[in-house]
């Protein structure tokens, strides 16, 4: 019934409509039929907004989470971020993940010194399984500014991302981010991150027969 939970925009306008035409027929033919008609189709199509109104879906909760999250982003907020999202929290790009500890430390890190313009979500679409009490969303981001780090970004500019975010009811009617996955995004930073280090660069000097360590001494000193 997401017609009328989600969005009753098409059902309370015919409605609308159904008990507008009534009342004309009621002003050409003065049959009191048509009032009670309009009358009636009137009290259903605001019935209709009010039910949506009260009405919240799980999926709603979902995309309000997602908007919460825009606003903190563009406040540079990373508490903000943080407080709707699971102490585990794992970024997640190509195989590889961080766990909740880096992915915190992540998001606060990238946000230090990011200054966001503009941060514009398009094309959301988010589900919920009713019986895993598990959701996801799926949407695109447009930023413009400067960002650090997992958002899109590695300096000034604007840029168009695509994200995928799991979500798990933490408490009835309250759900947050457990998974952060980017969907579009050049730099995979799970991988950078969870990178070894590279060998330490060894320094050579030359010798008579072959090749070994330099051991700070020059060439003079090592022929004597």
């Amino acid at each position: 019934m997401t017609w009328l939970s989600d969005d009753p925009t098409w059902l309370a306008g015919s409605l609308g409509v159904a008990a507008v035409g009534c009342f004309l027929a009621l002003r050409a033919t003065q049959e009191g039929k048509y009032l009670i008609w309009g009358l009636s189709a009137a009290a259903a199509a605001v019935l209709v907004v009010v039910v949506e109104r009260v009405w919240v879906t799980d999926e709603e909760r979902v995309e309000a989470v997602v908007y919460d999250l825009r606003k903190s982003l563009l406040a540079g907020d990373a508490e903000g971020l943080l407080a709707r999202m699971t102490p585990d929290v794992q970024y997640v790009q190509e195989g590889e993940a961080l766990s909740g500890p880096a992915t915190q430390s992540l998001i606060r890190s990238s946000l230090a010194n990011s200054d966001l313009e503009t941060v514009r979500v398009y094309g959301l679409q988010t589900s919920v399984g009713r019986q895993s009490r598990r959701g996801k969303a799926e949407f695109k981001v447009f930023t413009q500014g400067s960002i650090l780090g997992p958002f899109g970004m590695g300096g000034a500019g604007a840029a168009n991302t695509a994200w995928s975010l799991g979500f798990e009811e933490d408490e009835p009617g309250v759900w947050k981010v457990n998974r952060i996955t980017p969907i579009s995004l050049q730099l995979n930073v799970a991988a950078t991150i969870n990178a070894p280090p590279p060998p330490p660069r060894r320094r050579w000097g030359r010798s008579s027969g072959r090749d070994r360590p330099y051991d700070g001494r020059d060439e003079h000193d090592q022929l004597r």
